[in-house]
This record gives C-alpha cells, structure tokens and sequence, in this order.
C-alpha cells in the first residue's frame, strides 16, 4: 500500500496574495485541488493525507471532506513538523509514502508513479530532480567568491517518495527543521535514488510564479428601432431619426459587451441580474450596468484584456462615432482604446436588420486573471 502526504500547512506570505495561494485558482480550481487531483488518478495511491494551516480549516473542509481517500489534518509551524504530522496519519500498513509540495499544481501521474517505482528499487528513497542549466556562483556578503561547476549541482522537486518505516525513523529522531524530506533521510540511511524530473512542475511561491489564465465569452443583443426614443449605442447619443427600444436605453452595442463579459467570467447573463420587471433599471444607461458587471469580474480575480464587437445596422452610418465609442467604453472598463474594437457592417438589406427595423451587435471579450 501506499499513501501520500501534501503539506500546505504554510500561509503563502511571499505569493502577495491577500489570501493562501493554495486557493488561487487554476484551470477554474483553486491550486490545491489541482494537486490532488494528480494523486487520487494514481490507484496504488490508497490515501492522501492533506496538511493544512488551522486558519483555512472550513475551506478545506468544503473542498475535501466529501472525499473518503482524502484525510485532512492541522500542520505545525514548519515544514517538518507538518510531515511529522502526516507521517502521524499514514496507514499501519502503508509500505511507502509519497510527499509532494502542495503548491506544486503542476505535477503529473506520470511522474508521481516514476518517483514510486524508484523508492522500491535500491536505497527505499527517491526524489525529481532537474539538472541545473544556469551558470551558478558562490555570493559571499554580496561578493562573487566562487563559480563552482553546475554539472555537479541539481535542482530537487517533489514528489518524493520514501520507505515508510525508514522516514518515520528518520523523522523520530530529527532534531532541527529541515526544508527537504530528502535531507532527513538522507542523515540516517544515504542517499535516495534520482529520477528525471519536468521543468514545468514548478513550486507556486512567489507573485510571479503564480500562472495567469485566460477566458474568453461572447454576447449578443438585438432591439427594435421605434420613433421617440434615443440612440444609444456604446454609451453615445447618435442622432437619429429613431432609437431602439428596450426597458433600459435598449443599448445593443454595450449589452452585447456586457454579456460577453458576464459569459467569459463564468456568470448569468444580463437578463437575470438586470431583469426588465424590475423598475430601478427602466431606461437605465446601460454604461452603469456596464460598470456594475466590470465590478463584479474585477471582485472574482478578473480584468479585461480586449473587446471585439460588430454593430449591425442600415442606418445611421458609424463611422465617425466609433472612436468615440471605443473610448466611452475604454474608460468604463479602465483599459486603453486600443484594446476595444469596434466595427460596423450592414446586412445587405436582408432580415430585420436590413429592413431597418432593428440594431444587433455581437461581441467577444477576452478576460484574465488578476492577483488579488
């Protein structure tokens, strides 16, 4: 049997998040449940012993405690005792222990299942490494002393798998905290067994290692165009003989933005959280929905990137007021101009469009994530 230890007992100070970076998200999970994720796809794995910071014991809870191979228990201050603490929850029967960094999100079945097969070998103990490509020197009090031969130097990673009986006996009698599992094992019986590891199982530790990831959405509106309302598009009055209508100011341009927004961030769309039964919204301009939603993006980790839209209309003619567009709706969502296009087409005289009895627009917004 096998079991796997993750400590996450630490709380992420130098990722300058305001929160652990064990939650940020990745891939639309936060960061810990991506790293599980890589163990409970290994069968030989029969528990995963999480270790955790007291502070976030209801997140952990939320996010595991449904799950029957995954045990949670509270870390100490460092490292090591928190492998103490896992090591304290391994299974009786358990002949060999996995330990990978929880903010390793990156690691894959392939390589936990190398690093276990190379524990069983020779020594019992084994670690990732990757070789060392950068030319390396020895600083002493910000002087450069020496420049010692990088061929005999590796970068250790985890996961990093141990017989368990040895581990807990080197653990046992550990006296000092020590910032690898490999070093502890090491202090009682030699070295482990070295197994290629992948430069992109990087360790999330600081704000730029933390990944940015990208969504995208598309919206899409259409109103009919009446006499005695205004036109409205992009937050622009256009002269015209005719406006669009809607219960708000029926803005097709805005909504289409609007709702390729709501759609890249993973929310309902603009008909339910602005419903046209309510009254605060009637003849509402629709930039301050606008605002509201670039609120609600920017609160879930999110900023916009660009905006791609397309008004269609026989008439009026766009041409001019675009510029003015782009930058009306620039400045709402707090990018440049150059990052919203806007064009304008005609349908060729074809539908309700090219009957001039209504405007659409589509659009496509392209969202990343932010540090919070």
């Amino acid at each position: 049997m096998i079991n796997a230890i993750i400590p996450c007992g630490g709380v992420g100070k130098r990722s300058g998040l305001s929160y652990n970076k064990i939650f940020y998200p990745i891939d639309g999970a936060p960061l810990i449940v991506k790293t599980v994720r890589a163990f409970l796809s290994v069968e030989e794995i029969t528990k995963i012993i999480v270790v955790y910071n007291e502070a976030d014991r209801l997140r952990m809870e939320e996010l595991f405690g449904d799950n029957e191979k995954i045990v949670l228990t509270v870390g100490g201050e460092s490292r090591s005792e928190s492998v103490k603490a896992g090591l304290d929850a391994v299974d009786g029967d358990a002949e060999y222990v996995v330990i990978h960094d929880g903010a390793r999100p990156f690691v894959t079945d392939k390589l936990i299942k190398s690093v276990i097969d190379a524990a069983k070998e020779e020594t019992g103990g084994a670690t990732l490494y990757i070789p060392v490509t950068d030319t390396i020197k020895r600083v002493l009090n910000g002087e450069i002393d020496s420049t010692p031969n990088r061929d005999e130097y590796a970068l250790i990673q985890t996961p990093q798998a141990f017989n368990t009986e040895k581990l807990k006996y080197a653990y046992s009698r550990l006296n000092e905290p020590l910032s690898d599992d490999t070093q502890v094992f090491e202090r009682f019986f030699g070295g482990v067994k070295l197994v290629s590891g992948d430069k992109n199982n990087v360790k999330i530790t600081s704000k730029e290692d933390l990944p940015v990831s990208y969504r995208s959405g598309i919206g899409y509106d259409t109103h009919r165009l009446v006499k005695g309302r205004k036109l409205i598009l992009g937050g622009i009055d256009i002269p015209h003989e005719k406006g669009l209508l809607g219960h708000s100011d029926a803005d097709v341009l805005t909504h289409a933005i609007t709702d390729s927004m709501l759609s890249a961030s993973g929310e309902r769309d603009i008909g339910v959280l602005f419903p046209d039964n309510d009254a605060k919204y009637k003849d509402i301009y629709s930039i301050s929905l606008l605002k509201e939603v670039y609120r609600i993006i920017t609160a879930k980790g999110y900023s916009v990137v660009n905006i791609s839209a397309v008004v269609m209309a026989e008439k009026p003619k766009l041409r001019d007021y675009i510029p003015l567009m782009a930058k009306k709706l620039a400045d709402t969502l707090g990018i440049d101009e150059t990052s919203v296009n806007i064009s304008a087409t005609t349908t060729e005289g074809i539908g309700l469009v090219g009957r001039e009895e209504g405007i659409s627009s589509k659009a496509v917004c392209l969202l990343k994530s932010e540090v919070l």
